[in-house]
């Protein structure tokens, strides 16, 4: 991924970040944080170019699996790729998928709690498993020179209660926010 890209991806989670602390109730679920975060990431990832066998697409995708021991065994909630890498045609000739790309230009895992939402030992546990996965992958889509090709973030969005403790793993971005406004009315910005 290049600086400008990253750049771009962090200016995308400022963005629902940003929202989020400001209207918190806007976010309702998972899925509607990763719709957020989508529209962001739309205007910089969002262009039609060529793929690698002549059609069109678009870097950005959601619901990535990732095949693992021969099974599509690992799933990422958005991932970046390389559009002229993207192979979409031939299906007869594609993996179980019906697409293929070598190496992913970035990947965000995502995870939200609601309210009334799992425990934090419950809530850590699954934070701790996506950071696995991640650094997991992270390996995979390590090169030749010894240089990490992709790059990768972890967004955590919790409205139940403030984590004292952050897990971290090496090399990924993660980024954290709580809203104890999540019972309160929320109000849009003039």
């Amino acid at each position: 991924m290049t600086d400008q890209e990253i750049s771009n991806v962090n200016t995308s989670i400022e963005a629902i970040v940003s929202k989020f602390q400001q209207t918190p109730n806007v976010f309702l679920t998972e899925d509607d944080l990763r719709i957020h975060l989508c529209s962001n990431l739309l205007q910089y990832f969002g262009t039609g170019q060529r793929t690698q066998d002549g059609d069109c697409s678009i870097s950005l995708h959601a619901e990535v699996r990732w095949y693992g021991a021969g099974d599509l065994t690992t799933r990422s909630d958005i991932v970046l790729a390389e559009v002229s890498d993207l192979k979409v045609l031939h299906y007869n000739k594609m993996p179980s998928k019906g697409y293929a790309f070598n190496i992913p230009k970035g990947i965000i895992e995502l995870k939200f709690r609601r309210p009334n939402g799992k425990s934090e030992p419950s809530f850590l546990k699954d934070i701790r498993d996506d950071l696995t996965k991640l650094s997991k992958l992270k390996q995979v889509f390590y090169d030749a020179q010894g240089r990490y090709q992709t790059a990768f973030w972890m967004i955590i969005f919790d409205k139940k209660s403030e984590l004292e403790t952050i897990p971290v793993a090496d090399g990924i971005r993660v980024v954290y926010k709580f809203s104890n406004r999540s019972h309160y009315q929320s109000s849009f910005p003039n």
